[in-house]
This record gives C-alpha cells, structure tokens and sequence, in this order.
C-alpha cells in the first residue's frame, strides 16, 4: 500500500463527459458572483431593502426592475432616499449608498454599469441632488492620537475613571486593547470579534435563492471557529539579556484576519518587548490574562515565577507555551451574565461594538472633545510609523494594498513644519507636537450628562409627555383587561401590543433628545470655554488678583485593589534602580490580579417611567451583615461572596422586582437542571435540587423566602 502524503488532495478521475457538463452549468449560470467580505454583503443588505421598498412602492418588480433599470431609474432612486430618509443630510453618505448599490446590481445582474451612465449619475448627485436637498459637502476631520494623548486616556482609565465594568478584568482588557491597537496600527476587528448576521450575508444580493452554490455557506458558531486574537496567536519569549542583568520578555503578536484575509491571506508578527514605563507595558497586562486563566503549560502562576526563569545555554530563548485547550480560545472575551452574576466569559469573544462602547464612554470621561475611537489610535500609530519606517514597512504595517492608500489616514494638521522651513529657522517640535493631536482640545471639566434642569426641560417636550400619556393610558387598559401586564403579554392582547409601540417610541424619543441635549451641552462647553477663561483672567488681572491653580477632583475608589493599582501602574520608575523596578514590576502585576478578580459596585438607578428627578439618597451607617436575605432582596446575589455588598444587600423597590432578578439567574439554568442550594447550611449538606420548581418551592419552605407564590 502506497502512502499518501500528508495533506495532499488524492487524484481524481473523471470523464470527458463530465467536463463538458460541468462547462455547460458554467454557461448557463453566466457571470461568476463576487465573493465579498462580510461587512460589505451586510451593506449591500441594507441598500437592497431600500430598494425592494422602492419597489413596492413603485409597484415595480423587484429583480426586473433592477436588471432593466436605466439611469433614470438610479436617479429617481437616489432622490426618494432623500426624501424617505430625513436623516440623510450629507453629499458623502449618499455617495455611500450609491456606490454600495453598483454593487447590489453588479452582484445581482451579473455585469456592471455602463461607465457613461455611472458618470452622469455621478453628475446628477454632485450637482442638481446637492443644490436642490442643501447636502452638506463638508469633510469631517479625522482626529489622530499620539503617545501623550495614549497616556492622558490611559492615565484616566486606571487612576480617574469611575465608570463601572461588569468586571475588573474588562477594565484590563480595554487597556490592553488600546496598547496592542498603538503597537500594531491595526484595524479593530483584527483583534476583536465583529458579530455578523446570518441572513443578512446569505440574503444580501436578489436572486440568492436560485443561487446553489450561495459563497456564504455554512456559518461558524462554534467559539473554536471564531476569528479573532486568540493564544494561538500570541508567543511569549524569554531572551537572554546582553548587559548580564535579568533576562528579558518579549513577545510575538500575530494578526491573520487583517482586512482581506479570506481572499488573500497576509498574516503579519510584530515583536513587542517590556517597557519600564508599566501603563505602556502590553506584555505585562498578556501575562495577567495569562494568569487569570491559568494558561500556561508550565507550572508559571504568577509574575515572580516568570521574572525567576533565566536562559541558559545552550539555549538562546524559552518560550511560555500555552496548554493546548487554551490555544484556539480567545484573548479578548466577553462579560456574560451566569447564574452567579454577570462575569467575563469564559469562550465568548469580545464583540466590536463592545470595545467601541468602552473606548467612547473613556473618551467622553476623560475629557476629550472628538469621539475616542479604534481608528484614531490607528492613524496615530501609522503616523508614527510614517515618520520612521520605509513606504513598503508602512504599508504592511498598515494593510494596504498601495501607497496612495494611506492618503486617507494622513493628519489634516499638516505635520511639517511650513513656516519654520520657510524662516529657515529651527522647528518646535514639541510645541508643534501639542497642537496637532488629540489631547490639545481635552478637559476633564466637561459635562457628560446633564443637569436636573435640562432634564425638567426634556420631560417638559409636548412630543415626549403625549408618548407618556399615552403609553400610561394604554398601559392602564391592559391591566383592566387582563390583571397585570405580564398576563397580557402571555395573552398577546392587542391592547399589549398597542401599548409595547407606545413605550418603544416613548423610549426612542427619549434616547434622541438625552443624546441631542448631551452632544449640544458638551459642544458649547468646547466652544465657550476659551473664551471664559480668558475673560476672567482679563478680570483678575484688572483688579490685580491671583486665581489659585485648578485642582481636580479627588478620586475615591470603591475597592483596596483599584486604589492599589492606581497608585502603582502609572508611577514615574526612571529614578529606581533595577532591584527596585523588579519588585515594582511584580507588586503592579500582583495587584492587577487580584483586581480583575473583583467587581466594582455597579451604579444602580431606578427607572423613572415619568422622567422625575431623582431624589438624593442619604449613606446609612454599615450594619452586621444579615444571616438571610428578605423577599426583597435577591437570593443569587446576596449567597455570592464575590459581589461587593452594596450588591449583596440591594433592596428591589418590590417583590415582583425580585422576582423578575431571580429569574434571571434562573434562566441560566435549564427547566431541570441540577440547582445547588446557596444557603451555607444547605451547602455543607451538598443540597442539590432537582429543577426550577424544585428551588422555588425549597426556598419558600425552607428558608422562608416566597416570592414566587404568584406562578407557583
């Protein structure tokens, strides 16, 4: 028997007649279909559902329509996007969805436009759609962040911040993100996962029902199969240090699903070595992960167990290998709610809009005035990069295919110095540094939310108190009709479901003029704040007075572990010697592990249904932690050590809010599932019970907690 070489495809043998068979589908199916990536078949997606609306309103078939339209068809198209969608007020967004639609025609119709009705719909957009609908033609500006501006959110993430994360490991991993974002001017989706929609890919285009060989295929659920940073990707080295001090880490981080990476696979290793400075030092926060989820294939637990090892010869590196069920895992995951609260998960992969949802509320926190996102730490990166490195290194740094690409990356701030070059004098360089980033505009002073009074004026709008009204109206019928709201919901009443539309659009309208309001409170602050200062500093100066410096605000963290960190990860080492930036190395790693091991009190806000201001409520004196929850606190919540008390002891408003928190917990586990008593009597007894019913009715017999008499 012959062997067969290993991942080599057998030969196979086929007959003339099954060529030519196969040569006459080909024939017959025609064009050949581009595969796209899939954020751009869920692009196509959105413009084809326009277009089929479009169509029924035209009373037009959707697929004829589109293969025999003309440009007359386009243009009117193109109009009755403006006047449907109100939203659409500028010239590049329908840019946008034109250019998207070319490709919803070519993927459907199987050819192109001609190139002569491209260029006059190209020539109607730009002239009589821009004049006649007033588009804006302007260009928003594309801010770029640097190492100072890195610093300033990094510096507020671990020291200032008080927002709170579903756990502190989240925290770590926003910073880590940031740091490997800066390292490797990668785009985002390269190091989190982006969540598709399975329709939307397979649906994307008209006709994909006779399509049989549809190019999306079978999509990927499993948490193995999901492309993003795992720990496969990642190599941790140990090199020996040529000045004879303690050998040196360093680390590989490899991308492979770059932009492109189906069609052309270009995976790229940057090397990432320590950095003295720790709040810069992404191969300490890898460790911490690495740790936390007790990674390692050797018996490493802790940062001092690697800070230990030395190379010795004959070798000259160790690697930190990872065990073998931790490879395909990601790096990055999820927080997820469990039956023991909500925590990181362990397989979920962060999702993009996650990170994008951190990076914005650190932003607005720390005072920035442009949006912090993911792409602005990347053109600041491949600005850095620019400055350094040759045209073909900046283009593999970055991803693109050609050098005019990074075109749209460039700083609108010009980064020469014109002026200087002109006058033949020496640059600034620092100063000139300071104006053309990010941090130049930021102030910690600005509002991130709003004041009682602008929020009596919001609740005071004839369009948001109608909403109310009528939603309280509905919500009134409903209870006459059937009890209680639940019983109409299970009921399906059409006074429910009248009165879920009046909530959904109260709510709506109400998102819309909170984040109206804050994005105009903030913008007047930036506009205003200029000249307030100079205004009362002309005032001091008048009456030959001096104005104290500005302090900020004192900071109290929640948790000992927090305050540690804060204290430790930003701190100045230059000045220490290398004894003392060890031990400070390995005190800062072993206080981040033990702060993702923690939660901070989450910021609990009753729903106001009338948008009311909310009354202050007075600190109480701490009280000797009870032996029992009461009905109107959770029993999940109040047996889980790890939560902070503050969430151990919340009091929900009623019993039917406790009961609706409960089953939350409940639902993590399935209708018969084994479900272990918390009470700590029942746990040195192993009291395992057996399903939902079975706990609810333990409970209530056992430990008196009946809440759930109405469904039982």
């Amino acid at each position: 028997m012959t062997l067969q070489p290993l991942n080599q495809r057998p030969a196979a043998q086929y007959s003339a007649e099954h060529y030519r068979r196969h040569r006459q589908r080909l024939a017959e199916k025609g064009t050949v279909k581009k595969s796209h990536a899939d954020s751009t078949k869920e692009n196509i997606f959105g413009v084809m559902k326009k277009w089929i609306r479009h169509c029924d309103f035209l009373g037009e078939d959707r697929l004829h329509f589109l293969v025999h339209a003309t440009k007359e068809d386009i243009m009117t198209f193109l109009k009755w996007i403006l006047d449907v969608y109100s939203r659409v007020r500028k010239r590049s967004t329908l840019d946008e969805y034109w250019r998207v639609w070319c490709m919803l025609y070519r993927k459907s119709v199987g050819k192109s436009l001609h190139a002569k009705v491209m260029e006059e719909v190209r020539d109607y957009i730009d002239g009589y759609l821009t004049i006649e609908y007033n588009l804006d033609t302007s260009v928003r500006e594309k801010p770029v962040m640097d190492v100072d501006d890195v610093y300033l959110v990094l510096h507020h993430l671990w020291v200032l911040d008080t927002s709170v994360f579903p756990d502190e490991r989240q925290r770590l991993q926003l910073a880590f993100l940031i740091l490997l974002s800066a390292y490797t001017a990668t785009r985002p989706a390269a190091l989190v996962y982006k969540v598709t929609d399975p329709i939307k890919q397979r649906e994307h285009y008209l006709g994909w029902e006779n399509d049989e060989d549809n190019d999306n295929g079978k999509m990927e659920l499993d948490w193995e199969d999901i492309k993003t940073l795992c720990y496969e990707d990642v190599t941790l080295l140990m090199l020996p240090n040529p000045e004879g001090k303690r050998d040196l880490l360093a680390m590989e981080v490899t991308l492979k699903y770059t932009k492109g990476w189906k069609k052309k696979p270009n995976p790229k290793t940057y090397i990432l070595t320590e950095v003295d400075t720790l709040v810069f030092d992404a191969i300490l926060l890898m460790i911490i992960v690495a740790i936390l989820d007790d990674a390692f294939e050797s018996k490493v637990t802790s940062m001092e167990d690697i800070l230990r090892i030395r190379v010795r010869p004959p070798r000259r590196s160790l690697e930190f290998r990872w065990r073998a069920e931790m490879m395909k895992k990601p790096i990055f995951r999820q927080a997820e709610r469990t039956s023991t609260g909500i925590q990181t998960s362990p397989t979920k992969a962060l999702r993009y809009h996650t990170y994008l949802y951190y990076l914005q509320r650190l932003g607005l926190q720390a005072g920035l005035m442009q949006i912090l996102g993911a792409y602005v730490i990347r053109r600041g990166a491949g600005e850095a990069v620019e400055a350094v490195a040759t045209q073909p290194q900046l283009q593999q740094v970055m991803c693109h295919r050609d050098a005019g690409i990074y075109q749209a990356y460039i700083n609108q701030r010009v980064q020469c110095d014109v002026q200087a070059a002109f006058l033949g004098q020496p640059s600034s360089r620092a100063l000139f540094k300071a104006v053309t980033h990010m941090s130049r505009h930021a102030d910690p002073r600005a509002p991130t939310g709003l004041a009682s009074r602008e929020i009596d004026g919001l609740k005071a709008d004839p369009a948001i108190v109608q909403l109310r009204e009528l939603r309280d109206r509905l919500t009134n019928e409903a209870r006459k009709e059937s009890g209680t709201l639940k019983q109409a919901e299970a009921e399906g009443t059409k006074i429910y479901r009248m009165y879920k539309e009046a909530d959904r659009a109260l709510r709506s309208t109400k998102w819309t003029a909170l984040k109206s309001a804050k994005k105009a409170a903030r913008q007047q602050f930036f506009d205003t704040i200029s000249t307030i200062e100079i205004n009362k500093q002309l005032d001091l100066s008048m009456l030959d007075l001096e104005e104290g410096d500005w302090v900020p605000e004192k900071v109290e963290h929640h948790l000992e572990e927090r305050r540690v960190v804060a204290d430790l990860i930003c701190q100045d080492t230059c000045q220490l010697g290398d004894q003392d930036k060890f031990c400070h190395r390995i005190r800062t790693a072993n206080a981040l592990v033990a702060l993702c091991q923690k939660k901070d009190i989450p910021l609990r806000h009753k729903p106001d249904r009338t948008w009311g201001v909310q009354a202050k409520i007075e600190s109480s004196d701490r009280q000797p932690f009870p032996k029992a929850p009461t009905t109107t606190q959770c029993v999940f919540c109040f047996w889980n050590t790890r939560e902070p008390c503050e969430v151990r002891l919340h009091n929900f408003s009623t019993v039917y809010k406790t009961r609706d928190h409960v089953e939350l917990h409940l639902k993590q586990f399935k209708e018969n599932d084994d479900i272990p008593c918390l009470d700590p009597e029942c746990q040195a007894s192993a009291v395992v019970l057996r399903g939902h019913m079975h706990f609810k009715n333990h409970e209530a017999r056992m430990h008196n907690y009946d809440i759930f008499r109405t469904f039982s």
